[in-house]
């Protein structure tokens, strides 16, 4: 959901015992109303017809049933439409 010319920046750092990865972009953003779907099976919220990047809206849901399985917390935030979007995921550091 990012156009050409657009950036995404991926980060992971260690913190309070956990491990925290972070996926940011520039692209298309997210309604406030949307991002609670988002991690619900089928839950897409763009248009699939209008977009190239079609799916079944189940990947957000898988992720979030492995990253909690194992102890975690997966989430995403954005400032509206066009202002992009960050999804990240934090998983207890290994021992």
């Amino acid at each position: 959901f990012t156009p050409a010319g657009g950036w995404v920046l991926v980060t992971a750092r260690a913190e309070a015992g956990s491990v925290v990865v972070r996926v940011a972009d520039s692209g298309a953003g997210l309604r406030p109303d949307d991002v609670a779907r988002l991690f619900q099976p089928f839950g897409q919220v763009h248009d699939v017809a209008e977009s190239a990047s079609g799916g079944t809206g189940l990947g957000l849901y898988i992720s979030k049933g492995i990253v909690e399985a194992h102890g975690g917390r997966i989430w995403a935030q954005s400032e509206g439409l066009g202002h992009g979007a960050t999804f990240g995921f934090t998983l207890p550091a290994a021992t």
